[in-house]
């Protein structure tokens, strides 16, 4: 974490989401408890179609690869499920997932060498978003000390906020920056730059040297640029949160936002910074200097999407989005059988019918009997996660859960189940069973 905390708990998490046909492992999580008093908590989540089950267990001791699969084989083995079901697992990429040794995925691999892993799409959207020259690179050290200046001491933010209110500024306070939220660098970027003047008059007043930086008409328009850019890194890490995420969605917002960056690097290159909204308000002010800055940028961006996104075509896969268009054809790799239900299944007018009413994963779902070997293979290619959305909104309900009010709180299992669940709880039905203490 970077800048002041706002609280007394640091949080370290791993994630990885597990998906099979019979039965999906959807999220496991871990995260330092409130008081450290149990060295990290696993929650796995598994999911049978719409059905969702939960669980929670204590690492007791360590927090490696070994201990985390040995944690979730326990669970798997009491359910009588095997890991040989297991189609695919789903990391954020840490050692304790990927090690070659003693990773998570190397014990998974060793009982189903034919899982396919993959890294989740937000985080590294994240890791490409860190991605900056060192010029604005100071810009951000910048911005991050001022919010620290103000939020050093209360009363200084209760005078900031009393400068905010009467200059009549559309906000009052500065927020926090968190190296582990995502979406933390442009929300902070934004408000600073909103609150520039403000922000300016309050360091003049406590004489204070960073005055100098925003009375910079220079320093303004990188801060503009900084707040435009991680608007749209922003934007594109929000589109690919969500449950119904797979990895041909997210592959194809990736590339579309790649395409946008190169078509912005032509543009900044001819001197249009139309795309930035902020930035276009300072492209009088050294516009040649600051264009160059921009492309610089926009290069690194295309380089470091490229080098953690690979270009992998999808379209061999429109088959399984839409079995009825014309322009979806029959990939290389699918066999004569598969091709001659995929023919048979574009001549049948009761599933086309269906298929503009159904979700796309229940359309394969309910074609299966009929078609077994095509529907087998879009299932294996929807079934996969291509980020660990669902582990990420655990742990934030986790945090909610364990507060420093409810810190004796031991296991939540039956918590987290309730909070999580997309099946509503009968509370009626579970007090009548209680009596009430008066």
């Amino acid at each position: 974490m970077t800048c002041l905390q706002t609280s007394k708990m640091w949080f370290w998490k791993r994630s990885v989401s597990v998906r099979n046909l019979h039965c999906n492992l959807t999220s496991l999580l871990i995260s330092v408890d409130i008081l450290n008093s149990w060295p990290m908590c696993v929650l796995l989540m598994v999911m049978q179609l719409e059905k969702t089950s939960f669980f929670a267990r204590h690492c007791q001791k360590k927090t490696t690869g070994e201990e985390i699969f040995r944690v979730t084989s326990e669970y798997l083995e009491k359910g009588g499920l095997k890991w040989e079901n297991c189609t695919s697992v789903c990391t954020d990429g840490a050692a304790a997932m990927v090690g070659r040794t003693k990773g998570f995925v190397s014990r998974v691999k060793e009982r189903n060498p034919d899982v396919i892993v993959t890294h989740c799409f937000l985080h590294r959207e994240a890791l490409v978003a860190k991605t900056l020259p060192a010029v604005l690179v100071h810009v951000l050290d910048d911005v991050v000390c001022m919010v620290n200046f103000v939020k050093s001491r209360p009363v200084k933010s209760r005078i900031f906020a009393a400068l905010c209110e009467e200059m009549r500024a559309k906000h009052k306070t500065l927020l926090f920056h968190t190296e582990v939220r995502w979406l933390s660098h442009g929300k902070v970027l934004v408000r600073v730059y909103e609150l520039r003047e403000e922000l300016k008059v309050f360091l003049t007043n406590e004489r204070s040297d960073y005055a100098k930086q925003l009375a910079s008409d220079e320093w303004c328009a990188r801060l503009a640029y900084l707040a435009d850019i991680f608007y749209h890194l922003n934007e594109l890490n929000t589109r690919m949160q969500g449950r119904s995420e797979n990895l041909l969605t997210s592959t194809d917002k990736i590339n579309g936002f790649r395409s946008k960056v190169q078509l912005w690097h032509q543009h900044v290159e001819s001197g249009n910074l139309e795309m930035f909204t902020l930035t276009k308000q300072w492209q009088g002010v050294h516009t040649a200097a600051l264009c160059e800055i921009i492309v610089k940028h926009l290069k690194t961006l295309e380089e470091k999407l490229s080098f953690y996104f690979s270009s992998v075509s999808t379209e061999c896969l429109d088959w399984v989005r839409d079995p009825y268009s014309s322009a979806s054809v029959g990939g290389k790799d699918m066999t004569l059988q598969e091709q001659e239900e995929l023919t048979e299944l574009r001549q049948n007018r009761g599933f086309k019918l269906r298929f503009a009413d159904l979700p796309l994963d229940s359309f394969w779902l309910d074609t299966a009997k009929e078609f077994p070997l095509l529907a087998n293979k879009a299932i294996l290619t929807l079934l996969p996660f291509s980020t660990t959305y669902l582990c990420e909104i655990s742990f934030s309900s986790m945090i909610a859960i364990k507060t420093k009010y409810r810190e004796r709180l031991r296991a939540v299992d039956e918590e987290l189940r309730v909070c999580l669940s997309s099946i509503p709880a009968r509370i009626s039905a579970l007090c009548s069973a209680k009596q009430a203490q008066v």
